[in-house]
């Protein structure tokens, strides 16, 4: 689920850039003189100046420079796609009554059996990661050219997401579904993320 990550750090990153341009041109217009006296185009910026000679200004600098590269390393950690599965899941709470854990890939193919029920489904792949108490379903939908991608989408939201909520116990906290547009029995000529 990268990509939400991504349009919000983009967004706020341009909010940034966006206002910084707003108090260049505030500046070189003269219009900053309002707000700050000495902010005029032909002023040498002695307010600005005398805060960047302080003394701690350099670990200021500093300190804004490491959370910078901490929130730039996430957000790379974030685009890297991820196939991992769930490490197996205990379905019940109290040890005590005994311990049954699932592995993600029983899951996982349980579900991909159910998309072939879908007569329009080619090929299906399926991920399941998270935890037991919020899983996540990452699908990968291969449907016929001539499929009808709405009904297969319905299908997979109605029927497919309950029985799986249905077999962990608990609501799917997300579902990614990936549809691909097979011509022939080779995988992935052309998709649609949704």
């Amino acid at each position: 689920m990268a990509a939400g990550a991504n349009r919000t750090g983009l967004i706020i990153v341009g909010l940034i850039f966006f206002v910084a341009g707003l108090a260049v041109l505030a500046l070189s217009f003269g219009l900053a003189a309002a707000v700050a006296p000495g902010l005029t185009p032909d002023a040498k910026l002695q307010p600005i100046a005398a805060v960047f000679a302080l003394p701690f200004s350099a670990v200021i600098a500093l300190a804004a420079a490491l959370i910078l590269a901490i929130i730039g390393v996430r957000w790379l950690a974030a685009q890297v796609p991820r196939k991992d599965s769930a490490k197996p899941l205990r379905m019940q709470e109290d040890a005590r009554s005994g311990v049954t854990t699932v592995t993600a890939n029983v899951i996982a193919a349980a579900v991909e059996d159910d998309l072939g029920d879908t007569p329009e489904v080619v090929d299906a792949q399926a991920i399941l990661r998270g935890t037991a108490r919020r899983p996540e379903l990452v699908l990968h939908v291969d449907v016929d050219e001539r499929a009808d991608v709405d009904a297969v989408v319905a299908d997979i939201a109605d029927r497919v997401t309950r029985n799986a909520s249905h077999a962990l116990g608990v609501p799917l906290s997300a579902v990614g579904v990936e549809i691909g547009i097979a011509r022939s029995r080779q995988r992935r000529q052309r998709s649609v993320q949704l």
